[in-house]
């Protein structure tokens, strides 16, 4: 975490998995950016994404060629990290019956410590 937000590519624009950074921090900028608009008389446009299925769809060799195009992650903590995300499999079972077991090539584990800082690694371009 210390090296990510001591990064100068870190999005300061990001509230979410910060210290001292909530939704309450992230609406109270979206507001203050529509006021803003209005009282200088510009157009404005609010749009919003459902991205709750969003850490079951992050592409693991794309987080991992961000975390060291972006954030210069390398050698033992890049391998660690691929490490971390490879091999994971998953299957549903519904009412006794079970799929057939299938690798996860995409997502970060949900509830995990990493989750949501791999999360923010991912979308760091899209606030740039």
């Amino acid at each position: 975490m210390k090296h990510n937000s001591s990064s100068e590519n870190c999005n300061n624009l990001q509230s979410a998995y910060r210290a001292f950074h909530s939704t309450e921090t992230a609406v109270t900028k979206i507001i203050n950016d529509l006021l803003l608009a209005v009282d200088s008389g510009q157009p404005s446009v609010l749009l919003s994404l459902d991205i709750s299925a969003a850490f079951d769809s992050l592409d693991h060799e794309r987080l991992l060629q961000r975390a060291t195009e972006i954030f210069g992650v390398t050698g033992h903590v890049h391998e660690w990290l691929r490490l971390y995300l490879s091999g994971r499999t998953s299957y549903v079972s519904v009412g006794g019956v079970r799929s057939d077991t299938k690798n996860c090539v995409t997502g970060v584990p949900q509830g995990s410590v990493l989750g949501p800082l791999l999360f923010s690694l991912f979308t760091t371009p899209v606030g740039h």
